[in-house]
C-alpha cells in the first residue's frame, strides 16, 4: 500500500500509513524505508527523512544497498547535496543506482561540473548515467555538449531521444530538433507533441499542424498544444474549430480556449464558452478561475466570476497571490472599492503585486489617503516598491493635488531605489506639476526625460495648460502631438478651446482649418453598465436602445441640475473634467462643435 501510494504521487498518505504501521509496532522491509524516503524526498521534507534514519538503523538497513540509494535520492531531492555526497562516499558496496543517484542529484541541484567528473570516473554506465547528464547539458543550454554526448552513446533509448530534442526546441533550434525526429527508429506520441510545441513556439504554425495531421495516434496533450498554438498566434477561428473537433477535454483544454478568448480581446466569447463548460463536471483550478476573471475585467462584470469563486468554495482560492490580485482588480475596474479592499485585508498572504494592485485600485477611486498609508505600510513591512508599485502612489498623489508629495516619491524612487523612470512616471508627473500651477518645472522635467518624450507626457501637459490657461505652453505641448498623434482629435479640440478661453478667435479658425486640412475625425465615444447581470452598451450617436426615450430625459434632467450648480462646459476651469488626468483620455473631457466632424 505503502509503495502503491508513492507510485501514485500520494506522498502524504504514504507517509500517513508509514506512521499507522509504525505506531502498530509492525517492523517494515527495506523495501517499505525505500519507499517512504522517496516520498519524502518528493516532498522534501527534510526533518521527516532525518527522523527516518532511526528507523533504519533501529531496523538494521543501515548498509542496505537499496536503503542507501534511497538515502541519497531523498537528501539530493532536498538540496542536502553534502550530506549525499558523505553517504555516498560511506558506502562499502555502490551499484551503478548508486553512481546514477549522484550524477542525477548533481544535475538537479546544478552542480554539472561535479556530475561530469562522477560521470568520467563511472567503470559502468548505463543509460540512465548518459541521459542525466545530457539533461544537464540541456538545462545549461550548451547543446554542443549535449549533442556529443548523445552522439557518443552506446545505446539510446526513448528517454534519450525525447531530452534532447526537448533541449533542441527550448533554446528554439527546431531545425536540428526535426533533424533528430526523422532519424529516430521509433517515435511515441509525446516525441510528436515535442515537435508540435517546438513548431508552435516558433510560429510556424503550418508546420504543426502538418506534424498534427500526421500523428498517428493523437492524445489530448496534442489537441491542447495545436489549440494552443493558434491561440497566440491571434487565429482563434482556427483554435476553436480543432477545439469543437476534439473528441476529449480536460481542464487544460477549456482553460487554453476561455482565456485564449479573454486575452484577445474577446470577453464576451470567453463567458459564453464558460456557460458551456459549466456543463461538464470537471473541478476548476487556480488557472482556469483566472481566465474568467481576466473575461470579467474586460467586460466590467463580477456577476460571473463571483459565481464560480461561490460554487468552488472562495476562501480555497485566497491562498493563490494571482487569484487574489485579480479579484482586486476586477472589483476595481468594477467600480466596488470597498470590495477590492476586503479581498485585499482576507488575503492569505500579501506580496509587492497583491500592494501594487491594492495602492492603483485606491488612487484611480481617488481614494488617496489610503494608497499613499498602504504605500508606506508596505515599506515598513520591507516589502521593496517596484516601478509599478510607485506608478500607483504617483497617481494617487495626482488625483488628490498632493505636489510635494508627489515630489517626494519620484525622488525616492529615482534616488534610493535607483529605479529609472518611465514615461507613464513622467506623465503623472507632468499632470501632478501642471495642474498644480507649476507649468515651469513640468517643462523642464519634460525636456530631462531620459527618453522621448511620448503622447501621454505632452497631452498631460496640454491638459495642465488648459486649466491654467496659459496659451504659450500649450503651444509647445500641442505643437508636439501634432507631431506624434497627428490624427487624435482630442488634441485639436482642447488647443482651440484654450484658444477661445484666451479670446485668440482667429487662431481657433486656424485650428479649425488645420482639423479640415488633417481630415481629422473625432472618435466616438462609447460606455457600458452592468444592470441586473446584463450588460447596456452606449455609442455616441446610437439611439438603438430600448429604454433611449426614458435615457434622453433624464440626461436631460441631470444636465439642467449641471447648468443651476455651476458645471457646464463654458466655466473657467472645467471642474469636471480636471477630476481625471486627461492624458488618459483627452476627448472625453472637451467639446467643440460638431459640425466640424
Amino acid at each position: 500500500m505503502i509503495h502503491g501510494y508513492v507510485e501514485n504521487s500520494q506522498q502524504n498518505e504514504a507517509f500517513s500509513l508509514f506512521r499507522d504501521m509504525r505506531i502498530r509496532d509492525i517492523t517494515p522491509l527495506n523495501f517499505t524505508v525505500s519507499s517512504i524516503l522517496k516520498a519524502l524526498g518528493r516532498l522534501k521534507w527534510l526533518r521527516d527523512c532525518e527522523g527516518i534514519f532511526g528507523v533504519i538503523w533501529k531496523c538494521g538497513f543501515s548498509f542496505d544497498l537499496l536503503v542507501q540509494n534511497s538515502v541519497i535520492d531523498c537528501f539530493m531531492r532536498c538540496g542536502e547535496v553534502d550530506c549525499a555526497r558523505r553517504v555516498f562516499v560511506g558506502m562499502e558496496e555502490k551499484d551503478v543506482v548508486s553512481w546514477n543517484s549522484m550524477v542525477s542529484g548533481y544535475v538537479i541541484n546544478g552542480r554539472l561540473e561535479m556530475a561530469r567528473e562522477l560521470f568520467d570516473s563511472m567503470d559502468e554506465k548505463n543509460v540512465v548515467s548518459w541521459t542525466s547528464l545530457i539533461c544537464g547539458y540541456v538545462r545549461k543550454g550548451d547543446m554542443v555538449e549535449a549533442r556529443n554526448l548523445f552522439e557518443a552513446m552506446p545505446s539510446k533509448d526513448m528517454a534519450a531521444w525525447n531530452v534532447i530534442i526537448s533541449g533542441y526546441i527550448d533554446v528554439g533550434d527546431v531545425h536540428n530538433a526535426s533533424f533528430l525526429f526523422q532519424v529516430m527508429p521509433i517515435r511515441e506520441t509525446g516525441t510528436w507533441n515535442l515537435m508540435i510545441t517546438g513548431y508552435c513556439k516558433a510560429g510556424e504554425l503550418e508546420r504543426a499542424r502538418d506534424y498534427f495531421e500526421q500523428m498517428p495516434c493523437r492524445n489530448v496533450v496534442s489537441w491542447t498544444m495545436m489549440i494552443d498554438g493558434y491561440v497566440k498566434s491571434g487565429n482563434l477561428h482556427e483554435a476553436r474549430s480543432l477545439f469543437d473537433q476534439m473528441p476529449e477535454k480536460n481542464l487544460i483544454t477549456w482553460s487554453t480556449m476561455i482565456g485564449g478568448y479573454a486575452k484577445n480581446g474577446k470577453p464576451s466569447a470567453a463567458l459564453e464558452l464558460f456557460k458551456i463548460f459549466r456543463k461538464q463536471s470537471l473541478e476548476l483550478d487556480e488557472t482556469f478561475i483566472l481566465s474568467v476573471i481576466s473575461a470579467c475585467s474586460q467586460l466590467g462584470i463580477v456577476d460571473a466570476a463571483e459565481s464560480v469563486m461561490s460554487e468552488n468554495g472562495v476562501s480555497r482560492y485566497f491562498s493563490d497571490t494571482r487569484v487574489v490580485n485579480s479579484l482586486i482588480d476586477l472589483y476595481a475596474k468594477c467600480g466596488n472599492i470597498q470590495k477590492a479592499s476586503q479581498v485585499f485585508e482576507i488575503a492569505d498572504k500579501k506580496d509587492l503585486c497583491c500592494y501594487s494592485t491594492m495602492i492603483a485600485a485606491f488612487a484611480n477611486h481617488g481614494v488617496v489617503e489610503k494608497a499613499v498609508y498602504l504605500f508606506e505600510d508596505m515599506q515598513r513591512g520591507n516589502i521593496e516598491p517596484d516601478e509599478v508599485t510607485f506608478l500607483g502612489v504617483l497617481s494617487a498623489c495626482n488625483h488628490g493635488g498632493l505636489v510635494n508629495e508627489g515630489r517626494r516619491y519620484f525622488k525616492q524612487m529615482t534616488e534610493e531605489f535607483k529605479i529609472q523612470p518611465m514615461e507613464k512616471h513622467y506623465a503623472c508627473m507632468v499632470d501632478i506639476l501642471g495642474r498644480g500651477g507649476f507649468l515651469e518645472e513640468a517643462h523642464e522635467m519634460i525636456l530631462s526625460m531620459h527618453v522621448e518624450p511620448t503622447s501621454a507626457v505632452w497631452g498631460a501637459m496640454l491638459a495642465a495648460c488648459s486649466v491654467h490657461r496659459n496659451v504659450q505652453m500649450a503651444e509647445i505641448a500641442a505643437s508636439e502631438l501634432f507631431k506624434i498623434e497627428p490624427e487624435n482629435s482630442g488634441n485639436y479640440i482642447l488647443l482651440s478651446n484654450i484658444y477661445a478661453a484666451a479670446g485668440r478667435w482667429h487662431d481657433v479658425a486656424r485650428v479649425r482649418a488645420m482639423i479640415r486640412e488633417h481630415n481629422v475625425r473625432k472618435n466616438r465615444g462609447s460606455s457600458w453598465i452592468e444592470l441586473g447581470s446584463a450588460v447596456h452598451e452606449f455609442v455616441m450617436g446610437d439611439v438603438s436602445h430600448m429604454d433611449t426615450d426614458r435615457i434622453c430625459f433624464i440626461l436631460s434632467l441631470l444636465n439642467e441640475d449641471m447648468k443651476l450648480s455651476g458645471h457646464t462646459k463654458d466655466k473657467d476651469l472645467h471642474p469636471i473634467s480636471t477630476l481625471y488626468p486627461s492624458y488618459l483620455s483627452l476627448s472625453s473631457d472637451i467639446e467643440m462643435d460638431e459640425e466640424l466632424f
